[in-house]
């Protein structure tokens, strides 16, 4: 039996996956009952304040009387310049802090859906989007720098797959009060009830950060051995480390899988809000939320099984298992699309009693796994790339602004008016390229080892004495 510690590198990282699932996950809930838990003609402005809490560009805002196609033009531009610097905010505050900032944006944002169900005013839940826009890529920011730099190399899929099925396990907590309330629900949204149940588990995140998250220089692995050691460099040269990010190749290369991470999401949230009336909307978040959790343990397990020779080949084999099973997804819900077309101005507002439904159904379980295997493959190529935890803090500062861009054209796309043939033709075709640039970049640049290689690193005591840990 492990004696679990504070300072244990698994106990920080599972305190970060609830973190996560107290503020992300929380939110993930809401946004997958579609329109922000409101009617189905709510949707547009919920992809208005989603498009602003990933773009966070006050000047690309529409009010309520302009177009959105500006959402499309500005879509990841200053978000991804606060990513490319929330990991110079871990490395200089510490992810105590960071994660404590991260927290407080959550359930403002919810307050202000639960604003805008009772007003029809636009302008707080716009508002509350870019501020959540800042405070969540702090939040992403830190406990990625917690899973990718507390983790070696053996366990470095386990640890990001960890957090996502915390966060995926709130997740489903949360679908499960909104489904218990909305069983019998004949409204066309979620009374106030969950929204107060939401922003009760979401303020509490802001304590668990407080109280759980240590400094990293505490933080000591089983065998004793701290994690590296931590130089304290001036502002000036973190600001030159940032700007060798974009003379990196291969996180150039990296760009594209990145940016297609999240995107299912943001797809099933609009179709569940356009397609489904509000109970069987809530049998649909739950499903998508429990598939999270089967995704991060199976992908855990492919990323981190030894019985796989080597990393490269680890990688390899993890990438074209994630592209059959997103393949899959993205054909089966184009045919599902054709034979249901949507007519905006009378949504059929299907039960799960109708026959539409069950295809439906099968869609959203692969796309809930689509959303977690995706991502952390993605995640785990890169920290794969180094050990040291101030370039890896750097690296998932990144790893998030690029994502939240990648959202950000998702909801755009969704609140331009296109249809929606025409946004899963955009969100699978960059999925598909995103899936050959892993192929090659696991295939190319995955090695068997960066221990020994960066001064900063202190590697775990096995590899300081010799032990072979890659085949």
């Amino acid at each position: 039996m492990r004696n679990l510690r504070l300072s244990d590198p698994l106990v920080q990282n599972a305190v970060a996956g609830v973190i996560l699932g107290l503020g992300p996950g929380i939110y993930v809930a809401i946004t997958l009952l579609g329109a922000g838990g409101g009617p189905a003609n709510y949707t547009r402005m919920v992809n208005v304040a989603n498009a602003v809490l990933y773009t966070y560009d006050f000047r690309s805002a529409p009010t309520a009387d302009h177009g959105l196609n500006s959402f499309c033009l500005h879509d990841c531009r200053v978000w991804f310049f606060i990513g490319w610097f929330s990991g110079s905010f871990v490395t200089t505050f510490g992810p105590t802090i960071t994660l404590m900032v991260g927290t407080l944006g959550y359930p403002i944002y919810v307050g202000s859906l639960w604003y805008f169900t009772n007003t029809a005013h636009e302008w707080f839940p716009i508002v509350a989007g870019a501020f959540l826009g800042i405070t969540a890529n702090l939040i992403w920011t830190a406990a990625a720098y917690i899973s990718f730099s507390y983790s070696t190399e053996r366990t470095r899929g386990s640890f990001i797959s960890m957090q996502w099925g915390l966060l995926s396990v709130f997740s489903t907590l949360g679908s499960l009060v909104a489904f218990g309330i909305n069983f019998n629900a004949s409204s066309l949204q979620v009374p106030i009830s969950v929204y107060i149940v939401f922003i009760l588990l979401m303020v509490s995140g802001f304590f668990v950060a407080l109280f759980a998250i240590i400094a990293p220089s505490e933080v000591r692995r089983r065998d004793g051995t701290p994690l590296a050691h931590f130089p304290h460099e001036g502002l000036w040269q973190e600001l030159k480390n940032q700007r060798r990010l974009f003379r990196d190749w291969k996180l150039l290369a990296m760009f594209i899988p990145m940016f297609a991470s999240e995107v299912p999401i943001i797809v099933l949230s609009s179709l569940n809000s356009l397609y489904f009336n509000i109970r069987t909307r809530s049998l649909n978040s739950l499903m998508f939320n429990v598939m999270q959790i089967i995704g991060a343990i199976w992908i855990g397990l492919m990323l981190d099984n030894w019985k796989i020779s080597s990393r490269r080949t680890r990688g390899v084999v993890t990438v074209t298992a994630v592209a059959v099973l997103v393949m899959a997804g993205w054909i089966g819900m184009t045919v599902w699309l054709y034979k249901n077309p949507m007519d905006l101005l009378n949504p059929p507002l299907f039960d799960w009693t109708d026959g539409p439904f069950g295809g439906f159904f099968i869609l959203n379980l692969i796309f809930g796994m689509n959303m977690v295997v995706y991502q952390v493959t993605v995640q785990w190529i890169i920290s794969s790339f180094t050990n040291d935890p101030e370039q890896l803090a750097r690296l998932a500062g990144l790893v998030k602004g690029v994502l939240a861009g990648g959202v950000a054209a998702a909801f755009g796309t969704e609140a331009a008016g296109l249809t929606q043939l025409n946004v899963i033709a955009y969100n699978f075709t960059v999925q598909a390229v995103g899936l050959v640039l892993m192929f090659a970049m696991a295939w190319k640049c995955v090695s068997a080892t960066n221990y020994k290689k960066e001064e900063n690193v202190i590697p775990p005591a096995d590899v300081q004495a010799g032990k072979e840990i890659e085949k």
